[in-house]
């Protein structure tokens, strides 16, 4: 796909992208960003060294003293490299692809330096290629042991046991083709009733089970091995597709993933999945389109290239001008955990200590990295909250995190990280309030602090006459830390700063 060079005229632009594309902008990169031509930026970050988990997982266990991973320290690793970490851009697509080929350890437990390497792999691959992706995760040992693919064997009738269905099921509705047949636009096709046409049947399931038989053992960074023995080496039929017998467990596996990886269906289904995740939960035809033309061809004959896929998701005229969702200034609602790396970034969180150590957040956000309760992510893509949104025929999947219950849990945590000024214990989190303090007797100097910093100067008139009202007739002008707290916490629980909307 060609990068034709655009410069954004405006620091608005810049600071869309930056939420779109990264963990939260800070307000160091937005000029730059400003002056570079945008295609600059993006090879800064594809260029950019990647910043592997496992071998910082392993420093911080050595640096803490324990004898072993476990959750705070790996989680640690999460937050510190997607509050810090130069590979912004590589960082959000592995968490993005987090979300689609999942592993949780829900049902993998506490092998944390299996997980972390999950997690690797999808930073190593984050901007190469989705067929190179689907091998490497197909052969992972977390997911072996995940989606119950490691030591599936052949059928044997005298034991009455067959091939493990679970990872074929999931390939083909979770990591590639979906459920549902797709037109030449991406559009589900129907039967005479008007119903979805199913993309493949029960049958399509057991003879990919059949294919995918024969993967055994591996651990931490080392893939599944073929243990051939165990392998099915009949012949199959999947998707209307010949498996040749005598085929070896490699053979057949690569036939398979060939078969998904070029599958009409798959362009559009992981073009639809990565728009939710990056811009909008309600993508134009259009648009959906056109990064799906970029996924099969990426403008040098080569399909499934993530940079160029990327490109579009991000540069699109559609999403620059705020055109890209099919109702005006409609963006996305921030999942818990984008909202609270927004906060960290914006404050310029750090910890204190020489390694990064972070209690479980699952009870604060309902949502932690690899941590799902189940192979369909913290939520559903199509879920729709009643309501407007539902009438409207429109989708909101982060809305389902959002019970009164959670939300009071998400306000407490914004507010406990806006206390960690006062932190001085090591592993804790920790930001300068020193810089709001010095402006705050002057309300005005205040907000534009908090506009540029949080909202990157994209601030509503509303949310800014709230805060005049707050700082000017409710907060005594020596009360330093109070008002600042006040008017932090005011900021980041407003609504605009829960939703990442298009700027034109």
């Amino acid at each position: 796909m060609p990068h034709p060079s655009f410069i954004f005229t405006h620091q608005h632009q810049a600071a869309a992208l930056l939420y779109r594309a990264t963990f939260g902008p800070q307000i160091e990169d937005l000029s730059p960003l400003v002056e570079l031509d945008v295609k600059q930026w993006f090879e800064s970050q594809y260029n950019a060294l990647p910043s592997y988990h496992l071998p910082q997982l392993r420093h911080a266990v050595q640096l803490s003293g324990k004898t072993e991973p476990t959750t705070n320290l790996r989680l640690g690793v999460w937050w510190q490299y997607a509050l810090t970490a130069n590979d912004q851009l590589r960082q959000r697509m592995a968490y993005a692809l987090s979300q689609i080929l999942v592993v949780s350890s829900v049902g993998v437990g506490n092998r944390h330096e299996e997980l972390a390497a999950y997690y690797d792999l999808l930073v190593e691959h984050s901007f190469g290629n989705f067929r190179d992706l689907l091998k490497a995760v197909t052969t992972n040992a977390a997911m072996g042991r995940y989606l119950t693919l490691r030591r599936s064997t052949k059928a044997n009738p005298k034991n009455n046991t067959f091939p493990d269905e679970n990872y074929a099921r999931e390939l083909m509705q979770l990591f590639t083709i979906g459920l549902w047949q797709l037109d030449e636009n991406g559009q589900s096709l129907t039967d005479h009733n008007g119903d979805p046409i199913p993309s493949y049947t029960q049958n399509d399931v057991q003879e990919l089970a059949r294919a995918l038989t024969g993967w055994q053992s591996g651990h931490n960074e080392h893939p599944m091995m073929p243990r051939e023995r165990n392998h099915d080496t009949e012949q199959k039929f999947i998707l209307g597709q010949h498996f040749t017998a005598g085929q070896n467990t490699e053979q057949d596996l690569d036939q398979a993933l060939d078969l998904l990886f070029n599958h009409h269906n798959t362009p559009f289904f992981i073009a639809n999945l990565l728009i939710k995740r990056f811009v909008t939960s309600n993508p134009t035809q259009a648009y959906l389109y056109r990064v799906a033309q970029a996924f099969i061809d990426n403008g040098n004959g080569v399909r499934g290239d993530f940079k160029a896929v990327l490109w579009v998701i991000l540069t699109d005229s559609a999403v620059v001008n705020g055109q890209a969702t099919r109702q005006s200034q409609l963006g996305l609602l921030k999942e818990p955990i984008l909202m609270a790396a927004n906060q960290a970034r914006a404050l310029g969180v750090t910890s204190l200590g020489d390694y990064w150590e972070v209690k479980s957040n699952v009870r604060y956000f309902g949502q932690s990295p690899l941590q799902a309760e189940t192979v369909f992510n913290f939520y559903l893509p199509d879920f729709a909250p009643q309501g407007e949104i539902a009438a409207n025929g429109l989708t909101a999947p982060e809305f389902s995190l959002l019970s009164s219950y959670q939300m009071l849990n998400i306000h407490n945590r914004l507010c406990a990280v806006l206390n960690c000024h006062q932190s001085t214990k090591p592993q804790h989190w920790f930001y300068a309030i020193q810089p709001f303090i010095t402006v705050q007797h002057d309300s005005n100097a205040l907000i534009e602090m908090i506009n540029t910093r949080v909202f990157a100067g994209l601030i509503s008139d509303s949310l800014r006459a709230q805060l005049f009202d707050l700082l000017d007739n409710r907060i005594a002008i020596n009360q330093h830390v109070r008002r600042v707290e006040s008017a932090l916490y005011t900021a980041f629980t407003s609504p605009e700063f829960f939703c990442q909307e298009f700027v034109a």
